[in-house]
């Protein structure tokens, strides 16, 4: 195995559990304490520190993505692909992967819509706007973590056979 591939797989291991650990603190730790926050104060709370939230999520998702593009392609030059399809430790990293690929792809697309709207909360002082943006950060996040540690799963049983 080429110190590039062992290069793309600790990249890709890595960003894979930044990306993880960072929805794991927006469900357990961000979201209950914005919760308890009312008016102004949850206002510049989510708008200030949820941008950051944002922006780190889109690195930690292209790093995950982009290396393991590089580790496929190192590993496989793209030939021989129809082994995920036939092999039982290729059956979970290609579906972990294509979950992984939907995630990201929501992100960037949907996520990408709210960020706008989270950095003018404090602007707008709309209180039903205030409680859906509230909403959807409290629920996104939750099915995001749910399918996050189901793709952990199924490329941790796909690279160890277990």
């Amino acid at each position: 195995m080429s110190d590039w591939t062992n290069l793309f797989r600790w990249l890709h291991v890595l960003g894979g559990a930044a990306w993880l650990g960072e929805v794991a603190t927006v469900v357990f730790i961000l979201m209950p304490y914005v919760r308890q926050l009312r008016g102004d104060q949850r206002s510049a709370f989510v708008s200030k520190v949820f941008p950051k939230v944002f922006r780190w999520a889109s690195v930690f998702a292209s790093t995950t993505l982009l290396a393991g593009v590089a580790l496929n392609y190192s590993l496989t030059g793209w030939r021989n692909l129809p082994a995920y399809f036939s092999s039982a430790r290729g059956l979970p990293i290609l579906v972990g992967g294509v979950l992984g690929l939907l995630l990201a792809t929501f992100h960037f697309v949907v996520e990408g819509r709210i960020e706008p709207r989270v950095s003018l909360l404090l602007d707008t002082k709309d209180a039903a706007q205030e409680q859906r943006l509230v909403t959807f950060l409290t629920i996104v996040p939750r099915v995001g973590l749910a399918i996050l540690v189901v793709v952990f799963l199924l490329m941790m049983i796909g690279a160890r056979g277990y």
